[in-house]
């Protein structure tokens, strides 16, 4: 598949829709992954910065985690299915850093020895030397990636992206990580893909922000660099005041910008600028029928399994799949009446649009295609 397929969300995430709705019912599915999204245990942030244009910004933290030992003993289970183990793990987070957790390391080791796919979406802050051995070793499954989110060519736009005081010093240190990771990674011949995303938003779309942003991102080793626009936050009606461009200012700073993409367009890191919304803006909060928790689950800072990664927060408790803290994963993962499958997921949905969660773009193309198949059903 290429980078532009990736990214774009054209993964088969399941065969067809008519077997998918089979394993339902016959309780044989098994999710295509799962992401685990820790918590910090310590201290009151459960994230490292105040990002205005955080899709998980409404977040609140309640202070409820998993044990983490629990934790270790989830990513046993992920691996020991009744029908299957799940192949791929992706450490995230919607409201969190998984690199902000103090216990991350055991867990992406696990899923190392287990031979699972794995994926880390980080702002690389901090990484220990542990980490950096363990994405340089032989281990590595072929597909594993680390994305990080590095919105800012230099200090100043990288602060102001991330709400950050102009005295604070981050950008350099997101940088040598960087170097630290793909310096071992590259000599030891490792699979991984070591890509960087960079969101565009009002105050860090200078051309000089993006052409250094560029070509330190490529000094530093990484396969390929996303430029993207941010997705309006659950909470928000309107980019108005906000750092977020409107459409228009979308399409402006796109034309301001794509010559000095095309300015690397010959270089081995592949750069790529995509307007997500440039065919089909999205202006609903959600697309529907939703079958997320049977394809992609995600774990919540709170220890709860929730059905997708955008609703892996203590507020959408209510509609959670499960407590994984007393319930064991398959148990949580296969509790639904699939002798009445369709009468159980209109009543998921009717919690959905109560607690109001917020697709993101993957969710919502990925939920397209049960709406055109499913819709004389739902």
């Amino acid at each position: 598949m290429s980078l532009i397929d990736q990214i774009t969300y054209k993964t088969k995430y399941f065969k067809t829709v008519d077997d998918l709705v089979e394993k339902i019912s016959s309780k044989t599915v098994v999710p295509y992954q799962l992401e685990v999204q820790p918590g910090r245990i310590k201290g009151n942030k459960i994230c490292w910065m105040p990002c205005s244009y955080c899709y998980g910004g409404s977040s609140k933290n309640d202070g409820q985690r998993l044990d983490p030992e629990r934790y270790l003993e989830i990513i046993d289970q992920t691996n020991n299915g009744p029908n299957g183990n799940i192949k791929k793990i992706i450490y995230a987070g919607y409201a969190t850093d998984p690199l902000n957790y103090e216990h991350i390391d055991g867990l992406i080791e696990k899923s190392i020895n287990f031979g699972q796919v794995i994926g880390i979406h980080s702002k690389l802050i901090k990484v220990s030397d542990k980490l950096i051995n363990l994405l340089s070793s032989e281990k590595i499954v072929e597909t594993s990636y680390l994305t990080v989110s590095v919105d800012g060519g230099d200090d100043k736009s990288y602060n102001a992206a991330h709400s950050l005081t102009p005295k604070v010093k981050v950008y350099n240190r997101v940088i040598d990580n960087i170097k630290k990771i793909t310096s071992i990674s590259k000599t030891n011949k490792v699979k991984l893909d070591l890509s960087a995303n960079y969101l565009v938003t009002k105050v860090n779309c200078a051309k000089g922000e993006i052409f250094s942003g560029i070509e330190n991102l490529i000094n530093a080793g990484v396969d390929s660099i996303r430029f993207s626009f941010p997705q309006l936050p659950r909470g928000m009606d309107s980019p108005e005041g906000t750092i977020i461009p409107n459409r228009d200012e979308v399409k402006r700073i796109y034309k301001d910008i794509k010559p000095i993409i095309d300015q690397f367009k010959d270089s081995k890191t592949k750069v790529v600028l995509i307007d997500y919304d440039a065919d089909k803006e999205i202006n609903e909060p959600r697309t529907l029928p939703c079958f997320s928790r049977f394809i992609y689950p995600a774990i919540s800072y709170d220890g709860y399994l929730s059905n997708c990664s955008q609703s892996a927060a203590s507020h959408f408790q209510d509609m959670a799949i499960g407590n994984l803290q007393t319930t064991d994963f398959w148990d949580a993962y296969y509790d639904y009446d699939e002798k009445d499958i369709y009468n159980f997921m209109k009543e998921q949905f009717k919690k959905m649009v109560k607690n109001d969660c917020r697709c993101d773009r993957k969710e919502h193309t990925v939920n397209q295609i049960f709406k055109e198949q499913l819709s004389s059903i739902f």
